[in-house]
């Protein structure tokens, strides 16, 4: 029989930084269990999504945006243009540089997801409430303000 006894937290559930840990990874693990498709993870819809909003992106400015560490860019454009969703298409100004684009099965793919992440995004307002929610964003909105100043250091 497994041990069940309380495992004290010593006040770690009182952390910004450890609940907003926890709370990710419900998230996500709803998010993933919400996708039908062939979109399983949240930072393929990321990519995807950015890529969709801003066609002819450079790696390096989709990196930027997410967030995203080149190398782990770099596998995940592999990945993403071995499902034939993503394709890099050469920069005419920069040889080194290039630019993603959507194709047509990664524009299915997306529309798929959203359809699914919609679903997910409606589980969360139904838990928050749709002021709560908003709420939330714009706290959340706040605390990546921390990034900008660290930065501007």
């Amino acid at each position: 029989m497994p041990y069940t006894a309380a495992i004290d937290l010593a006040g770690l559930d009182q952390r910004v930084g450890y609940m907003l840990r926890q709370a990710q990874l419900a998230v996500f693990d709803d998010f993933i269990a919400s996708q039908r498709g062939a979109v399983t993870r949240p930072g393929q819809f990321a990519i995807l999504m950015v890529i969709a909003g801003s066609p002819g992106l450079s790696q390096t400015q989709v990196c930027k945006t997410l967030g995203i560490k080149r190398a782990n860019l770099v596998a995940a454009i592999d990945d993403l243009e071995s499902l034939g969703w993503v394709r890099r298409d050469a920069s005419a100004s920069d040889r080194r540089s290039n630019r993603l684009q959507l194709t047509t099965a990664g524009q299915r793919a997306l529309k798929n997801a959203l359809d699914d992440q919609s679903v997910h995004e409606a589980r969360i307002t139904r838990l928050l409430g749709a002021a709560s929610r908003r709420a939330l964003l714009k706290q959340l909105a706040k605390l990546c303000e921390l990034r900008k100043t660290r930065s501007s250091v």
